[in-house]
């Protein structure tokens, strides 16, 4: 009896790197003909004396998840003071000699409707927007500033190794010049281009699942400079968090991503103390504390409600996360009703040919599959592959492999098989052979050709 693995967009948020399996299997089983069947299996197993210690750690008496019973209807505390303002200082150095001026968020000012939060998750790095003029022209005007911008290009084109080169170019050289660099706006400058080049260079050597290198660079940029930018380093810790989720190391994410909470909740920023709820939640129901999970991320929806349109895409992005946590519970009746209400709202807000409701799409695939629903399951795939177009990603890919199980089940071995081989080759292009979510789709790919060979 053989496994042939499902991947779904739960792991694509992680699975770009390779997560290890999350336990989502089908078993190719042929009776009278040609049958698949599916099972569960159980993959991560914790101590509770550690994972109970990260919880009380992570919620102190002051901030403890608040009961889904009543989270509907208590108000949300009315709390939301300005942080004070820090003094002028600078807030990145480099051996507390070298130093940048201020950056826009070092002084934690918001108005009423928390603008701060209100910036996009995919928004660039950025570190200058309330320099002076002359110092944003240098930095805009600086050749390995410009290297960046050519490697962002590439990250666009999807050509992630070219962009890759381009970041750890300007880091180097960045690096090498503040080795000789006496002019102290210059020096601000290169460290702005070096924390900026190494941030970039960890994200898509995450894509490449090369996690340790991947924090070796959010490390560079904690260790090298001193960032007094509370925000910036709640941003490197946050991202070393979804390192650390993907290389499935859970308790360390929480570490970071407690770290970042401590931050945000001292200076009573609430949406970002939100969004970090929500992350959070995630991981907990990864370590299979649903209870705890779905508490958390209650919370972390109850302060976006009270904070935020109800039309707003970070409510949407809850919805989906609420999905996934009742998916890992195997309570898919809930896991739908969450995912249909995401994938509404955003239809609504972008319209239904929007990339936005690729991961939902593929997440309600998943559940059809598990539940012996192949054809609405493919039904769901193939809109996947059609909003993809032209376009080649390791998201693609990992639908394709989906689909491809699905025909599969059907006895469409033409199609599976072509599906199979566009999969494997998209992955070339990013991944080696030996990176786990290449040898997965390879494993699935061999496993169909000898089940074609058994079923003829």
């Amino acid at each position: 009896m053989e496994d042939f693995e499902i991947l779904d967009f739960l792991e694509l948020q992680q699975e770009q790197q390779g997560i290890d399996k999350t336990a989502r299997f089908l078993q190719k089983q042929i009776q009278n003909g040609f049958k698949i069947s599916i099972v569960i299996k159980k993959q991560h197993k914790f101590a509770l004396a550690p994972l109970q210690q990260k919880k009380n750690d992570l919620f102190s008496k002051q901030h403890q998840p608040m009961d889904v019973t009543s989270q509907s209807s208590e108000q949300t505390e009315n709390n939301d003071k300005q942080g004070s303002s820090t003094s002028s200082h600078s807030s990145v150095k480099m051996n507390k000699k070298l130093i940048i001026p201020p950056t826009q968020n070092e002084t934690p000012e918001q108005n009423n409707n928390e603008q701060k939060s209100e910036k996009s998750d995919d928004d660039q790095i950025s570190l200058y927007s309330k320099k002076n003029c002359s110092f944003e022209h240098l930095l805009k005007d600086n050749l390995l500033s410009q290297k960046i911008q050519t490697g962002l290009s590439f990250m666009k084109d999807g050509n992630q190794k070219m962009a890759l080169e381009k970041m750890m170019d300007a880091y180097r050289e960045g690096n090498e010049k503040l080795k000789q660099c006496q002019d102290q706006q210059q020096i601000s400058v290169l460290i702005i281009i070096c924390i900026q080049s190494l941030c970039y260079a960890s994200q898509l050597l995450m894509d490449f699942g090369q996690f340790s290198e991947s924090q070796k660079c959010l490390d560079k940029c904690l260790n090298q400079f001193e960032i007094n930018d509370f925000d910036l380093k709640c941003k490197i810790y946050i991202t070393k968090a979804q390192c650390n989720l993907l290389n499935n190391q859970y308790l360390q994410c929480l570490d970071n991503y407690n770290k970042a909470l401590i931050q945000y909740e001292q200076i009573n920023w609430r949406l970002e103390v939100a969004k970090l709820l929500v992350k959070i939640s995630f991981v907990y129901a990864l370590l299979n504390d649903f209870t705890d999970a779905k508490k958390i991320c209650y919370e972390g929806l109850q302060i976006l409600q009270s904070k935020l349109s109800h039309t707003d895409p970070r409510i949407y992005d809850t919805y989906y996360t609420l999905g996934c946590i009742y998916y890992l519970e195997k309570d898919y009746d809930f896991a739908l009703e969450y995912l249909n209400q995401s994938k509404e709202g955003f239809i609504k807000l972008y319209g239904e040919q929007h990339l936005s409701i690729i991961r939902i799409l593929n997440l309600q695939g998943v559940i059809n599959h598990l539940q012996g629903n192949s054809i609405d399951a493919m039904e769901l795939y193939e809109q996947i592959v059609c909003l993809y177009g032209d376009s080649q990603n390791i998201g693609l890919a990992l639908v394709l492999n989906n689909l491809a199980l699905v025909y599969l089940d059907r006895m469409k071995f033409k199609s599976a098989k072509l599906s199979f081989d566009k999969a494997t080759a998209i992955l070339k292009v990013y991944l080696n052979e030996q990176h786990p979510t290449f040898k997965r789709v390879e494993k699935n790919k061999k496993l169909f050709v000898a089940a074609t060979l058994s079923y003829l």
